[in-house]
This record gives structure tokens, sequence and C-alpha cells, in this order.
């Protein structure tokens, strides 16, 4: 019998309870029973506007008629708002050391599970018997991805390394085998579907930026203008993944409807900025191009990473140097030689990005710039 889970959902702006599952025949009658019970064709999926009562008596409903399951993040949300406090120095050896903003949080995020998880013992008094213990608890019980598994580790070495300076043999922890996962990638149909089916101006930008550049979503987000050679068709990516610069490629499509968004919309200083300006959200890009995946009828899972997946597939496809394909990813070298590449822009004229190649047939509004 398959199971019904209850998940968190932020839905129009309100935490929900997502009922997530096929449900039989008595589940689902109880589901129309229930009380202020919603259908969201956005996420496919019944729900309730979160409560913690309601929850419960949802749970109660469901079990008679089918095995279910409530998520762990319910649980953690309704704990009093404790801050466990990092280890002194922890915060300030992260930043002197220039780590990225988001690098700096998930360290201190996945430290506090630990010293949470370690209590009563202090993290003071840690041991390799203690590591190897939550690594375990990590695997079986919290059943986290191994990219996760992998950066609790992490996070727990600098802290020795850097913090309590101990001896090299209490972080020698086994870590598990990365897996080896092929990415999602669209096919250039829906490459072109998605694009079409994104209809407002800021948001096709974006998708279209994306596709015909390549970069990262924090790379996407700290774009300027300047950045941007409109004769040779190149951006300059400043301090990508690494802190590292490099140079990609652009269509002169997406050029053209980058002035036309900056015609309208007229942002300040980045090329991307918030409603009340600044940087832009990462997750409010991921939400666009999930809503207009959906639209496009494409049932793949797409987010921002699978338009640079698919930017570096369609270029082998269109049988470019793998050699550069690998300078406008940004990707590490794996021959040394390679990276002197990295001082010519040699060869790149020449290539054109994959969004020239997809046809697409509306045309880009003229505007007082070009």
């Amino acid at each position: 019998m398959d199971t019904i889970r209850l998940e968190p959902m932020d839905h129009r702006g309100q935490r929900c309870v997502a009922i997530v599952g096929a449900l039989n025949s008595g589940a689902y009658n109880a589901v129309r029973a229930f009380p202020h019970r919603l259908y969201s064709k956005t996420h496919g999926c019944w729900y309730i506007i979160y409560d913690h009562e309601k929850l419960a008596k949802l749970a109660a409903e469901l079990s008679k008629h089918q095995t279910i399951e409530v998520s762990e993040r319910f649980e953690v949300k309704e704990k009093p708002p404790t801050i466990t406090p990092l280890p002194e120095g922890y915060h300030e050896h992260l930043v002197r050391v220039r780590y990225s903003e988001a690098t700096i949080k998930t360290y201190e995020a996945q430290l506090r599970q630990f010293i949470s998880w370690l209590h009563p013992a202090k993290i003071e008094d840690l041991t390799e018997e203690f590591i190897n213990s939550y690594m375990l608890h990590l695997a079986n019980k919290k059943r986290v991805s191994i990219s996760t598994q992998n950066t609790a580790i992490n996070a727990i070495k600098f802290y020795l390394e850097k913090v309590h300076r101990g001896e090299r043999k209490l972080y020698y922890v086994d870590r598990p085998m990365k897996e080896t996962k092929l990415p999602h990638v669209l096919t250039q149909e829906e490459v072109k579907a998605l694009i079409s089916a994104t209809r407002n101006v800021k948001h096709r930008c974006m998708i279209l930026v994306l596709y015909s550049t390549g970069v990262r979503i924090s790379e996407l987000l700290n774009l300027r203008w300047s950045d941007f050679d409109v004769t040779k068709r190149q951006v300059f990516v400043h301090g990508g993944k690494g802190r590292k610069d490099r140079l990609t490629i652009t269509s002169k499509k997406a050029i053209d409807y980058i002035r036309y968004y900056m015609d309208q919309y007229k942002p300040k200083d980045l090329l991307f900025e918030g409603l009340k300006g600044g940087r832009y959200s990462s997750r409010s890009v991921n939400q666009i191009i999930h809503r207009s995946a959906q639209e496009a009828g494409i049932t793949k899972r797409v987010s921002a990473h699978t338009l640079r997946h698919s930017f570096a597939t369609h270029l082998l496809e269109l049988r470019e140097d793998i050699r550069y394909i690998q300078l406008l990813m940004g990707h590490d070298s794996s021959k040394t030689t390679e990276r002197y590449t990295h001082m010519t822009t040699r060869g790149f004229k020449d290539i054109k990005s994959p969004l020239d190649s997809l046809g697409l047939d509306f045309d880009v509004p003229s505007t007082n710039d070009q």
C-alpha cells in the first residue's frame, strides 16, 4: 500500500501542509470531507493551511485508511526558536578565509545541528567516536544525501582545524563515496517551449541569460549590464565558483532582449534586482522556472542549473570544442596545460550560443538604446 506523506509547502506566501502520494478511496474521501481542504494545481496535490492541531487531526483521519508519514520538518519548526550557539571564533574564521556567504551559512547550520545532536556532551570534548556515530546517524536515521553528509564532515573538520586546532587524527573520518548522477537536461525543443511559456519580460530575460551563457544562478544574480561585451557577444563573470573570473558567451537575441527588459524595468545597479532594489532571490528564480516548465508541459525537474547543464550539452551536440566549453562553464581543468587557455579568448568569437540555434519566432521590441 502506498504511503501518504504530509510535508511542509509554501503556497502563495502561506505555510501549508501538502498531502503527497497516491490516495486510496478511503483516504481520498477523508481528504474531501476534511474542513477547509484545498487543491493546488501548481503543486498537484491537496493541502490545508498549516496549524499544529489541524495537522494532528488530518494525520489521525488519514491513518484510519492508509499508512502516513509526517515530515520531521514540522517537528523542528514547532520547537522553541532557540539558536544553538556556535563555538567562539567559528564564524570569524569562516569570514577570515573568505568563504562565500552561502558556504558560511551552510557550515554554520551543519555545525549547529551537530552540536545539538552531541548534547549534553560538549564540542570541546569531541572524539573520533562521536563523529563516526554522527555520520551513522545522518546516513541511517536522517537519510541525508551524500553531498549533505560530506558538508557536515567539512563543517566539523573546519572547527577542528581552525578553531579547536586538534590533532589531525580526530578528523580522519570515512567519507561516503560520491554518487555519479547524470544531470537533468532539456532538449532544445523543451528550452524553446520554456521560453515561450514565460510571458513576463523580466522572467523571460532571466531564462534567456541563463541558457545563452551557461552561468550559475549566483553568477546570474551578480551580473551587471557593464559585464556584457555586445560586440564580441561575451559576458565577463566576476568571482564565480572558487572566486574565479571567466568569460562566457551569449546570444545577440539575448542581448537585444536584455536591452528591451532594461528599458521596461530600468534596473539601477544589478541586472536583475528585487522589487525594492538589491539582489534578487535565487529561490524566486527557481520558482519562476518551475512555473514556466509546468506551463510548457515539461514534466522533468527544471531549475536554473538545468539550463546550465542544457547549455553545455547542446554546445557538445553542436560539435563545439569541449576544451572551450570547459572554459565557458568555469570548470577546473583536468590537465595542467589547459589552464593557459584562460589567458586567451581564442576561438570564443567562433562559438555560437545555443540560444541562436532555437529559431525563436518572437521579435524583440525596439528601444531607444538600439
